[in-house]
């Protein structure tokens, strides 16, 4: 089902490619990004004919189905910063061979940012791969760190320098440039009902909320990551994502659903860096 459009937020695009330059995408205020606010799920303030946000817990058991993407630990051996952005429509399979399942992919995220993946392994020109042709690239959606295949033909290859670690014990977010910190901020995390997921994944889309005094605060990174105990929050499906807040004082505590929060004036410093979609995110 489409997400509602608040026209609070609008769509504009900062730099020539989301490799290159942040991108910033219009969002349905209850829909992305839902699990982020412990108070209400909205960017900003919404209009009280909006209905109070609803939860859905995720079941204790499931079944797996088969052909599913694969799923791993992602750490920072694994996502060394090689970002795959999609030449048109994406091609994405469960294993490395077109006669494989085919996994559908949207051209854009649910925000209207175009899509990106992060590479897993090592894509430098010439590098000895397993399967010549093929990259394997996180996925964005459920489950957390799922992989997939892309066909080395289908996608343009760039590095970004940058990769983000968030230390939920510590409570601190740290941005590295090859290797070397270049910003670390305190944060506030998910609840121990609620906690914020631990996985290596991406930054999927950087949303600009026009109302920056709301519950998002100016910005809001969306992550290729989903709530482990939500299915569904405020109308969206849990994603997760790093953000401002109109609660400063609660930095340092654990009080999302599952989000990570950042004191706005820190959220701005991070936007400042001109981080690229698919930049590797670590949270431990």
């Amino acid at each position: 089902m489409p997400p509602t459009i608040d026209p609070r937020v609008r769509r504009t695009a900062k730099g020539a490619a989301p490799v290159v330059g942040v991108v910033v995408a219009i969002v349905a205020a209850v829909a992305l990004l839902g699990s982020c606010s412990g108070d209400r799920a909205s960017l900003g303030s919404l209009p009280p004919s909006v209905p109070e946000a609803t939860t859905t817990a995720l079941p204790t058991t499931s079944t797996a189905a088969p052909a599913e993407p694969a799923v791993l630990t992602l750490g920072p051996e694994d996502l060394l910063g090689w970002i795959a952005t999609p030449k048109g429509e994406p091609e994405v399979y469960a294993e490395p061979a077109t006669s494989a399942k085919a996994i559908e992919v949207g051209a854009k995220t649910e925000a209207g940012a175009p899509t990106t993946f992060a590479i897993v392994g090592d894509a430098t020109p010439g590098a000895t791969r397993e399967h010549p042709g093929w990259y394997e690239v996180a996925l964005r959606d459920r489950p957390n760190a799922s992989t997939g295949w892309v066909p080395e033909a289908s996608v343009d290859v760039t590095k970004t320098p940058f990769r983000i670690f968030v230390d939920l014990r510590g409570r601190n977010l740290r941005v590295e440039k090859d290797g070397v910190g270049v910003f670390t901020t305190e944060i506030a995390i998910g609840t121990e009902e609620n906690p914020t997921p631990v996985n290596g994944t991406y930054v999927t889309e950087l949303i600009e909320n026009t109302e920056p005094g709301g519950s998002y605060g100016p910005y809001a990174f969306g992550l290729a990551m989903h709530s482990d105990t939500l299915s569904e929050f405020g109308g969206g499906d849990g994603q997760v994502g790093i953000h401002g807040t109109n609660r400063p004082e609660l930095i340092g505590q654990a009080v999302s659903h599952g989000c990570v929060r950042l004191d706005n004036g820190d959220i701005q410093e991070l936007v400042d860096l001109q981080l690229p979609l698919g930049v590797p995110v670590f949270i431990t």
